[in-house]
């Protein structure tokens, strides 16, 4: 059992003008400063261009900044949104972050969700084949010796054989292969469905355990279908959390926090009003019954320790195993002691009875 951060981030205060962006990196930076220091093992960064409550346009200059103020902990992307990239270039640069991490990189792939960075872009509806076919090229690069072409719809490339003269193309991934990551939210997800037939690894987003269930059959039968073989060990499941030392100074630090006041007013109500509410719910309440209360008690991972390891327990049994445990990371700037602390018991007290329980094979 593995335990990671997703730095969106969310920075409400930047978008209403009363935090300056260096103040929302510097805030994310700390975020896995502290996750690396109490042992949590994974961090992610996302891409967005047009939201000013989750600006995030560079990951990889997040993922090479992190990796010089920590020490141990996976940083990745989650992800590189692909039809926004020459992929010829980002497949050097993820090569580049491989060595710069010491080989704690995962790369992150998607093909972006919001309709607002595709008109800046302009990429209409062709995302989702933009980025299988960048990631063709990407892998391409990674792995075969040149030359050769590729030649698609969206994206090409012209490989030149080694050159004495310039030594090169040299560059090469220190791992021996960069592990790919791809993000689903959909029950029958079909980016899911990539991953399994690349033998990616998968990555849900926060959704009831019903669909969760969905999410790895969906992903399992394209893996098992393409020949590679499923592992439960590989799945990364998103799920907020927030530890303090008992149950009421957990739940009051969600209800009067960001986490809370994000959830309340953007979270829950963006999913209503997209006719997804059901993906958070799994239809146990109606959709315009979802409030906070029903989501602390019901979905998000809140409480003491030992409260907040039985939920991950009850939802490791719910959905049939997974290996890590995604939490995405919030604006507590205002008073960041009770989010440090929720770091802290995380790593330290949380963490250690569940590798015990569920060790990551």
């Amino acid at each position: 059992m593995k335990f990671g951060i997703f730095n969106i981030p969310y920075a409400s205060e930047y978008a209403n003008g009363k935090r300056t962006l260096r103040e929302v990196i510097d805030w994310d930076l700390q975020l896995t400063r502290w996750a690396d220091q109490y042992g949590l093992d994974e961090a992610y960064f996302a891409e967005h261009y047009t939201l000013g409550g989750e600006p995030s346009p560079a990951p990889d200059a997040m993922i090479a900044a992190a990796s010089q103020i920590t020490e141990r902990i996976t940083l990745g992307a989650a992800a590189h949104l692909l039809p926004y990239h020459n992929p010829v270039a980002l497949a050097h640069r993820m090569m580049w972050l491989d060595h710069m991490t010491g080989g704690r990189y995962i790369a992150g792939v998607a093909p972006g969700a919001y309709p607002s960075d595709a008109q800046l872009f302009g990429t209409g509806k062709n995302n989702p084949k933009m980025m299988v076919e960048a990631l063709d090229i990407i892998e391409a690069i990674w792995t075969k010796p040149g030359p050769f072409t590729i030649e698609g719809e969206f994206f090409s490339v012209d490989m030149p054989a080694y050159d004495d003269d310039i030594h090169g193309p040299h560059l090469k991934s220190l791992q021996p292969r960069i592990p790919i990551m791809l993000t689903g939210m959909q029950a029958k997800s079909p980016t899911l469905t990539e991953a399994g037939r690349r033998g990616a690894l998968p990555l849900s987003q926060q959704v009831h355990e019903s669909v969760l269930v969905q999410h790895w059959e969906t992903y399992a039968a394209a893996a098992t279908a393409a020949g590679h073989t499923p592992r439960r060990s590989d799945w990364r499941i998103c799920r907020d959390i927030f530890v303090a030392d008992t149950d009421a100074e957990a739940r009051r630090n969600v209800l009067d926090g960001a986490m809370g006041t994000l959830w309340e007013k953007y979270n829950i109500p963006t999913f209503a009003s997209l006719g997804i509410g059901e993906l958070l719910s799994g239809g146990q309440v109606p959709v315009d019954e979802l409030d906070l209360d029903w989501m602390i008690d019901n979905f998000l991972i809140v409480g003491s320790p030992d409260t907040v390891a039985q939920k991950v327990t009850d939802l490791y049994e719910a959905t049939g195993g997974f290996g890590t445990v995604v939490s995405f990371a919030h604006e507590y700037l205002n008073d960041p002691e009770p989010y440090r602390r929720s770091f802290e018991l995380l790593g330290t007290a949380v963490a250690p009875q569940l590798k015990e329980l569920f060790p990551n094979d």
